[in-house]
């Protein structure tokens, strides 16, 4: 991210398609209301150099449980750390130094030290949540429940929740204003994004985007949100704080999660194979990079790189002032989530 507000989706940075089982579970596990500590050993491996967390929700024959700790300059891969089944989204907080991660069959918020790589708090939130966000200054997160269509607040200074939020049906997507005054939650199935005051925790009137809606992102300036519309192959643009959509940009591909640097004039797409700038003043979309499979979850780099998480368990580094894949690491699942920490600690 990596700010939460920048990262797209997700403040999770881009993920996928959290309707789309990876896997088939034998059944779905109850909810977890109880905060743990010290719930796990795994470290990573320090790092001067920014490094990438990926959500690895699964691998070929079974749901994925880790995410897996990438140093960008190096590429060497870190110890990975487990969380729990299916990790769908990601969020970090720049001032506490966690990673917040949600596992969609746990029905869980897992909190973990990036200066660590240790599980320090576990907390139960809704029915398959899919996305989380936190505010800039590290007092609150926002989970957004796919399977019963609410948002869980989490205060982060204590780890508690208030009562659920209700949003629109089957919600993918979450981002929060840089200011931390409202948060944005995009609902699949209707194709709406509703606003949520904060810190109110109310919810306003639910603005119509595209189909099936699978990414927010909102600009360092608070001035622009752009959500990532899979079925109608485009991004719409919403201006803020008016909440007043634009028309659609064509994208010619499946969006599936949008990023960019911190103040940073171009959004990254990630759609079909490969991923699409967009020029967030203009609105104009630039010419897509292939990154070879499809793309599944997208982050930028402190230095500008985009990094892509693919479908055949890859994650590529592209260079956008040449426009070519700069390297391609090996995962060991398949990524739904990314976001860059400038360090490990």
């Amino acid at each position: 991210m990596t700010r939460p507000v920048e990262s797209g989706s997700n403040g999770a940075a881009g993920r996928t398609r959290p309707w789309r089982a990876l896997v088939v579970l034998p059944l779905v596990l109850g909810l977890c209301a109880v905060s743990l500590t010290a719930c796990s050993t795994e470290s990573v491996t320090p790092a001067t150099s920014p490094v990438a967390y990926v959500a690895l929700g699964a691998t070929v024959a079974n749901p994925g449980s880790t995410v897996a700790v990438v140093n960008t300059a190096t590429a060497a891969q870190g110890r990975p750390i487990t969380t729990g089944t299916l990790p769908s989204g990601l969020a970090l907080v720049p001032t506490a130094k966690e990673l917040l991660v949600v596992d969609k069959a746990d029905n869980e918020l897992v909190v973990v030290s990036t200066a660590s790589g240790k599980v320090t708090h576990r907390i139960g939130v809704g029915l398959e949540p899919v996305a989380v966000a936190a505010t800039a200054d590290g007092t609150l997160a926002l989970v957004a429940n796919f399977g019963d269509n609410t948002v869980t607040p989490v205060h982060l200074s204590d780890f508690t929740t208030s009562a659920p939020v209700a949003v629109g049906r089957q919600p993918s997507a979450v981002a929060i204003t840089p200011n931390g005054s409202q948060a944005l939650v995009a609902s699949y199935q209707d194709g709406t994004l509703t606003p949520i005051a904060l810190p109110a925790l109310t919810a306003g009137p639910a603005v119509p985007v595209g189909g099936e809606p699978t990414a927010v992102w909102i600009s360092s300036d608070g001035t622009t949100a752009l959500v990532a519309d899979f079925q109608a192959n485009a991004i719409t643009p919403v201006v803020l704080p008016a909440l007043t959509s634009g028309p659609a940009i064509p994208i010619g591909a499946n969006p599936t999660g949008i990023a960019a640097a911190a103040g940073a004039p171009t959004a990254w797409i990630s759609a079909g194979q490969g991923v699409t700038p967009l020029t967030v003043a203009t609105r104009q979309p630039g010419t897509a990079i292939s990154v070879g499979a499809p793309a599944e979850a997208v982050a930028v780099a402190p230095n500008g790189h985009v990094w892509v998480g693919t479908a055949d368990g890859t994650l590529v580094e592209v260079d956008p002032a040449t426009s070519k894949v700069v390297r391609k690491i090996t995962l060991a699942g398949l990524p739904s989530a990314i976001v860059i920490a400038p360090v490990s600690g």
